[in-house]
């Protein structure tokens, strides 16, 4: 009994320890995309390996010699803003009896609450689902615990600029 213990309080302040520093929210946050300020609600979703984006559209182009891509995000409000970014890489999203999707990748700066973080997000066409932006593991890595008892906890607090 004594060594149940021990492993127990030490399992215990193994994990509280770990988890200090990190932000409890909820299984749908508002997310600002950043520098533009454009804010939309997104599904955290930790059974994804990386965080996805619905567009309206893509199209790449070249500046100074390197790929990029200019698209289009709806809001949940409807409203319309555009974005360009550097193209980092293509990813193929496999899919159960038909071909991979082939997607465009760049690097987005995202704020929930006071955490602004630089991350990869696909570039996808999610105009089926009710959440134009699904947030994954790579980005909640090391930053935020996921309740999924609650909703919208935080207000993104990161100013565009």
């Amino acid at each position: 009994m004594r060594y149940l213990l021990i492993i127990y309080v030490l399992c215990g302040s193994h994990i509280a320890v770990g988890s200090d520093n990190l932000v409890t929210i909820g299984w749908i946050e508002p997310v600002r995309i950043m520098p533009e300020g454009f804010d939309l609600q997104a599904k955290i979703d930790t059974g994804a390996d990386n965080s996805s984006l619905g567009v309206v559209n893509w199209q790449s182009f070249i500046r100074n010699d390197k790929e990029w891509i200019k698209f289009k995000v709806r809001s949940n409000d409807d409203n319309i803003q555009s974005f360009e970014r550097p193209l980092e890489r293509y990813t193929l999203i496999k899919r159960k009896a038909t071909q991979p999707l082939k997607r465009p990748v760049v690097k987005m700066w995202l704020c929930i609450g006071k955490d602004k973080i630089l991350t990869q997000v696909n570039l996808a066409q999610r105009k089926n689902f009710k959440f134009r932006m699904l947030i994954g593991r790579s980005f909640l890595k090391d930053h935020f615990l996921v309740n999924s008892a609650v909703k919208l906890t935080l207000s993104p607090e990161c100013q565009s600029g």
